[in-house]
């Protein structure tokens, strides 16, 4: 297989396993990056330039949810087929046009794209509050017992 193409740009591979590092990747050789998305790696984002990008993502429904964006254009699918997922980005990689003509895409409308980042950044900031709740009803269930503790102690206390 030898070295990187001159003629493919380099890809990089960010995957969902809390890695910060994107990993580089040879087109001819994608090694264990091009494997299928699974639960404990729920996304896989191949980008040439910020422009020029695939994502898969697994969700918890047990679909996986393609999105490829070229430019303007924004384009999806979904599907349960791991194998579909992995030909699709390895198609993609290679710089074959078989993952686009071949496959059923739907064009995302721009004012669905950016609704739908709108909600991500709300779900994010929410799922921030709701942590911070839980973290107040432990410092709530700590407090009461050491109220506990204390009366308790108190009552020994006077009971001499």
């Amino acid at each position: 297989m030898g070295a990187q193409r001159d003629d493919q740009p380099e890809v990089v591979v960010h995957v969902g396993d809390g890695s910060e590092e994107p990993h580089l990747v040879d087109p001819a050789r994608p090694g264990a990056c091009a494997t299928d998305p699974a639960p404990e790696h729920p996304f896989l984002l191949l980008t040439r330039t910020p422009t020029d990008r695939i994502q898969a993502r697994y969700l918890d429904d047990g679909t996986y949810e393609l999105e490829h964006t070229t430019g303007a254009e924004h384009r999806q699918l979904f599907t349960t087929d791991a194998l579909l997922v992995r030909d699709i980005v390895w198609s993609w990689i290679q710089g074959d046009t078989w993952w686009s003509d071949t496959v059923a895409w739907t064009t995302i409308d721009p004012a669905i794209a950016e609704l739908h980042a709108l909600h991500t950044e709300l779900s994010d900031l929410l799922d921030g509050i709701s942590l911070m709740d839980s973290v107040t009803d432990e410092l709530d269930r700590a407090l009461a017992r050491a109220d506990e503790l204390l009366d308790a102690d108190f009552d020994l206390d006077l009971g001499e």
